[in-house]
């Protein structure tokens, strides 16, 4: 049995090189026939017979897992593990793998592209000027303002070197505490609280942990400025999406840039809100950082399977 399932969406969409190193190494592989994230029972459907699987942010818990009796290798197209039962996995054998090339350039442009939009009201008016209204809306200038990150890993340190041009003063909030580089860049840590209420615009650069689950939630956005627009580019599940509606419904914040949800593909009442800004989960979709994860997910796989 020598089947791969081939579960994010756009795998090998734009280079075909991956799919060479299938070929060339014997395997055969399955495409995801849905465009779209897998949900459980689909998983279980189209991996029922698969050795290998490169896997996106889809859902491999401990049913999932328990229903993939020739699985051996997942090779995860990202970094984050939280989408995977680790221990139930470990308990079955299976080999997990993850990509060391960082998305963290394409993720980082992103996250200031939505902050942009957000703050100049483009979207907003692009819409408005395709229905044939002149509305000019007032926006805000970014230049000089306090950018707020939580989570300062490597995707929040890059965010922090990409956007030097803004002059931002840079406040971070981190359990972990790289001082060499905040002192470099000219990063003041501090505690959440003094974060959120002090921040002009906050990034959010989180994994989803239990501890970190609607992390964001109606307490903590209650600290936040008038002003403040938040951008979440990390997980979906560490906002509390309900109380943010609550708080841009009723402008006690400016606006979010939103690219993750708890539910993907998202259909609920943010997407109603005139100063929301949504995109479908594409923070490392840019052709030359997604070709190169692609390619080594694919030989984390090949050398997981044969035992390297």
């Amino acid at each position: 049995m020598n089947n791969i399932l081939l579960a994010p969406t756009t795998f090998a969409e734009y280079s075909k090189d991956p799919l060479e190193v299938i070929n060339i190494n014997n395997y055969k592989y399955i495409v995801n026939p849905k465009g779209r994230k897998l949900e459980n029972n689909e998983i279980i459907k189209y991996a029922k017979n698969v050795v290998g699987i490169i896997a996106g942010t889809e859902s491999y818990n401990e049913d999932v897992l328990n229903c993939l009796p020739d699985l051996k290798v997942i090779s995860r197209l990202g970094v984050g593990l939280d989408n995977i039962n680790l221990e139930i996995a470990n308990n079955l054998g299976i080999r997990i793998f993850t990509t060391n090339t960082s998305p963290g350039p394409a993720v980082v442009e992103l996250a200031l592209g939505l902050l942009i939009n957000v703050a100049r009201n483009i979207s907003t008016s692009n819409q408005l000027l395709r229905k044939n209204v002149w509305d000019k809306k007032m926006g805000v200038l970014l230049r000089g303002k306090t950018l707020g990150i939580i989570g300062l890993g490597n995707i929040g340190k890059e965010l922090v070197k990409i956007s030097k041009g803004f002059g931002f003063k840079v406040l971070a909030f981190d359990i972990n505490k790289d001082d060499s580089f905040a002192n470099d860049q000219n990063v003041l840590y501090c505690d959440l609280n003094t974060l959120l209420s002090n921040s002009d615009f906050i990034s959010i650069h989180l994994n989803l942990t239990p501890e970190t689950k609607n992390f964001i939630n109606s307490e903590r956005i209650s600290l936040m400025k008038s002003e403040c627009i938040l951008i979440n580019t990390s997980r979906g599940g560490i906002i509390d999406e309900n109380a943010l509606y609550i708080s841009l419904k009723s402008n006690k914040i400016a606006g979010a840039g939103l690219d993750v949800f708890h539910k993907e593909p998202y259909n609920g009442p943010l997407a109603t809100l005139d100063n929301v800004i949504m995109t479908p989960h594409i923070s490392a979709y840019a052709k030359e950082i997604r070709n190169q994860m692609e390619k080594e997910a694919v030989e984390n796989l090949i050398k997981g399977l044969n035992d390297e």
